[in-house]
C-alpha cells in the first residue's frame, strides 16, 4: 500500500491552484475516493486562505494606491510653494506691478491676485482643507479689482507717487 504525506498534500492543495479536489486527486494520481475520505475540510479551508489572501491583496492594492497619493500631493503642494514664492517675488518686484509711467499696473496685479487664487486652491485641495469649495472666492477677487482700481485712479496720483 502506498503511504501519502497527508499534511504536505493538503498544504500543496489549499495554497494550489487547483480548483477541486477531483482535479487535485487526478494530477496527483491520487485514488479520488481515497482523498475524499482524507480531505475532510480542505475545501473549506482553502476558501478561507483565498478569501484571506484576496483581502490582504485588496489592502495592500490600497496601502500602494494611498502611497501614491500622498507623493502626488506632497509634489502638488511642493509645485503650489515654488508658484507662490515666484508671485511673492513678482509682487515685490517693481518692475512688474508698475507701468512705465510709475502707476500700478492693474493687469498685472489682477493676473498676479488671479494665481494667488488658483494657488491657494490648489495647496488647500493638495493638503485636503477643502474639497472644492467655492466659498465667496469671486466676491473677494472683485473686491480686490476695485481697491487695485482706486489706486490707479487719477485723482489718486499723490497715494502713488
Amino acid at each position: 500500500m502506498i503511504s501519502y504525506d497527508w499534511e504536505g498534500l493538503k498544504s500543496e492543495f489549499v495554497l494550489g491552484s487547483y480548483r477541486s479536489l477531483k482535479e487535485f486527486a487526478e494530477a496527483k494520481n491520487i485514488s479520488y475516493g481515497l482523498l475524499r475520505n482524507k480531505a475532510k475540510g480542505w475545501l473549506r479551508e482553502k476558501r478561507q486562505v483565498e478569501r484571506t489572501k484576496n483581502n490582504l491583496i485588496v489592502e495592500k492594492t490600497i496601502q500602494k494606491h494611498a502611497e501614491l497619493a500622498c507623493d502626488y500631493n506632497s509634489l502638488h503642494i511642493e509645485y503650489w510653494n515654488r508658484l507662490l514664492e515666484l508671485v511673492r517675488q513678482a509682487l515685490y518686484d517693481d518692475k512688474t506691478i508698475r507701468t512705465k509711467e510709475g502707476k500700478i499696473n492693474v493687469y498685472a496685479l489682477e493676473k498676479l491676485a488671479d494665481v494667488i487664487e488658483k494657488v491657494q486652491k490648489g495647496q488647500r485641495l493638495a493638503l485636503g482643507i477643502d474639497e472644492k469649495k467655492d466659498n465667496n472666492n469671486e466676491e473677494l477677487l472683485q473686491r480686490i479689482r476695485e481697491i487695485i482700481q482706486a489706486l490707479n485712479e487719477p485723482n489718486e496720483d499723490t497715494a502713488l507717487n
